[in-house]
C-alpha cells in the first residue's frame, strides 16, 4: 500500500471510532449544568409591558469666566439667577429647575491629541471658569397629547435660550472617545420612573411564556412537565445599562458622571411607549414516567 492509501485507512478508522462513542450535547452553561439540562427542560421566557413616559428632562448649562476669580463668581451668580427667574415667571407647577454639581475649571483647557506629552505653556493669567448643569424637569406628561407637548417643549427651550442658558450642556466629545449606540446629543429625554408594576407584569408574562414553551417540549417528548427547578435573570429593563455592559466587555471606560445620583428609571429620546422587558432562563423538572416506560411496565 502507498502512503496515501495508509493515510486514508487511518482517517477512516478514526472516524469510525468517533462515531461509535456516545453522543453528548454541547451545553452553553458547561458541564456543571449538564445533568440538570438532561433531567428536565431549560427554556427562555420573555415578557413585555409598555407605558408612556411620565416626565421629561432638558439639560442646560450656565457658565461664566474671568481672569479675576471674584468677577467670575459675580457673573456666574447673575447668569444662574437670570435663568432661574425666567422659569419662575412661567408659574407652571409641573416645571422645576434642578441643580447639579458646580465645576471650577480653566477656560479653554481641553485635551488636544496633537500634544501627546504636555500642552504648551500659556502666556498671561489663567481665566477661571465656573460651570453648573441645570436640568429642567416637567412632570405629568403621560396624559398630554403630542401637539400640547411640542408647544410646551418649544416654550421651555425659547425661555432657556433667551435667558442666556446653553441648551444641551455637557462637555464636548473628546477626540478619541467612543460611545456604544451613540445617537447624537439628545435635546430632550423622556423618563419612565414609575414602572415597578409594569416590571411585575413583565415577570409574570415571562414565567407564563417559559411554562408554555416547556409544556410544548414535554408534550412532544412524551413526558410530563414538573415544577420549576431554577430561574436566572437574563435581561431586566432598568437593572443594567447595555452601553455600560458593552463598555466593560470591550474594555472601554464608560463616561464618568459623578454629579448625578443613580436612579432606577428608563429613558427614551422619543415620546412614545417605553417597553419594560424581562427575559428569564427557567429550568423545569420532569414529573412522572415517560410513555415508553409505561408501555414497558405493562
Amino acid at each position: 500500500m502507498s502512503r496515501s492509501d495508509i493515510a486514508v485507512v487511518a482517517v477512516a478508522a478514526i472516524a469510525l471510532a468517533a462515531s461509535a462513542a456516545p453522543a453528548r450535547g454541547q451545553l452553553a452553561d458547561g458541564a456543571a449544568n449538564a445533568q440538570a439540562n438532561i433531567d428536565g427542560f431549560a427554556v427562555i421566557g420573555k415578557g413585555t409591558a409598555v407605558a408612556r413616559p411620565n416626565r421629561l428632562e432638558i439639560d442646560l448649562e450656565v457658565s461664566a469666566s474671568s481672569e479675576l476669580s471674584a468677577d467670575a463668581i459675580v457673573k456666574y451668580r447673575d447668569a444662574k439667577k437670570r435663568l432661574q427667574d425666567a422659569f419662575s415667571t412661567l408659574k407652571m407647577k409641573n416645571v422645576a429647575v434642578e441643580e447639579r454639581g458646580l465645576l471650577v475649571d480653566q477656560k479653554g483647557q481641553a485635551y488636544n491629541p496633537y500634544y501627546m506629552d504636555t500642552p504648551p505653556a500659556r502666556k498671561g493669567k489663567v481665566e477661571v471658569q465656573l460651570r453648573r448643569k441645570l436640568v429642567i424637569t416637567v412632570s405629568d406628561i403621560r396624559s398630554m397629547d403630542e401637539e400640547a407637548l411640542l408647544q410646551l417643549v418649544a416654550k421651555l427651550l425659547d425661555v432657556a435660550q433667551d435667558a442666556g442658558g446653553k441648551v444641551g450642556g455637557g462637555d464636548a466629545m473628546s477626540y478619541y472617545s467612543y460611545r456604544y449606540n451613540n445617537e447624537g446629543s439628545k435635546l430632550v429625554r423622556f423618563i419612565l420612573d414609575d414602572y415597578e408594576s409594569l416590571q411585575e407584569k413583565a415577570y409574570g408574562e415571562a414565567i407564563a411564556d417559559a411554562r408554555a414553551k416547556a409544556g410544548r417540549l414535554a408534550k412532544l417528548s412524551g413526558v410530563e412537565l414538573g415544577r420549576i427547578a431554577g430561574i436566572r435573570e437574563v435581561l431586566v429593563s432598568g437593572e443594567k445599562s447595555s452601553a455600560a455592559a458593552m463598555a466593560l466587555y470591550y474594555g472601554i471606560m464608560p463616561s464618568a458622571n459623578d454629579e448625578e445620583v443613580p436612579r432606577k428609571r428608563l429613558e427614551s429620546s422619543r415620546f412614545q411607549e417605553i417597553p419594560v422587558r424581562v427575559e428569564l432562563h427557567v429550568r423545569f423538572d420532569l414529573a412522572g414516567p415517560t410513555k415508553t416506560a409505561k408501555r414497558g411496565a405493562e
